[in-house]
């Protein structure tokens, strides 16, 4: 009896063995994956194939990296604000430097709790709508990833 229940219990092991091996073998299914549903196993099956596109990815997304644009440097520095007053709608220039690339500017407010809609247009150049809110002479403010400017506007 000790004999065979060794061997029963030999058997099972390589059997579990082998499947553990087959598992990550393509074109393997096991009755576990034959439960799930079809689109479950191309994924899985997809997935196997593992080095490959693990490289193509670490490949694209250091592709990604070089291209990427840096948000990092000197504070801006606003020089012009045309107009410097208006109402809330009104479109606002804002002329300066050190605004980052376009995307890097983190944001524009009329004052503390008034964030603006704004175009980035280049590292010199902003357009910013008034937001409605609050009225009188207010900070316009621009920030970016290495700082922020203010220049004194007048909501009506």
């Amino acid at each position: 009896m000790r004999v065979q229940a060794r061997v029963l219990w030999t058997v099972a092991a390589a059997s579990a063995i082998m499947t553990m091996v087959l598992v990550g073998q393509p074109g393997v299914v096991t009755a576990a994956e034959k439960e799930k549903p079809a689109k479950q196993r191309k994924a899985a099956k997809a997935d196997r194939s593992g080095t490959a596109k693990v490289e193509s990815t670490k490949a694209s997304a250091a592709a990604a990296a070089a291209k990427s644009k840096t948000c990092f440097g000197e504070a801006p520095k606003i020089q012009q604000v045309k107009p410097d007053e208006g109402k809330p709608g009104t479109a606002v220039t804002i002329t300066g430097q050190n605004f980052g690339a376009v995307g890097c500017l983190t944001g524009v407010s009329f004052g503390p709790g008034q964030a603006a809609k704004f175009t980035h247009a280049n590292d010199s150049t902003v357009t910013a709508t008034v937001p409605a809110g609050k009225k009188g002479m207010l900070l316009l403010t621009v920030t970016t990833a290495s700082g922020e400017d203010s220049k004194p506007f007048l909501v009506k």
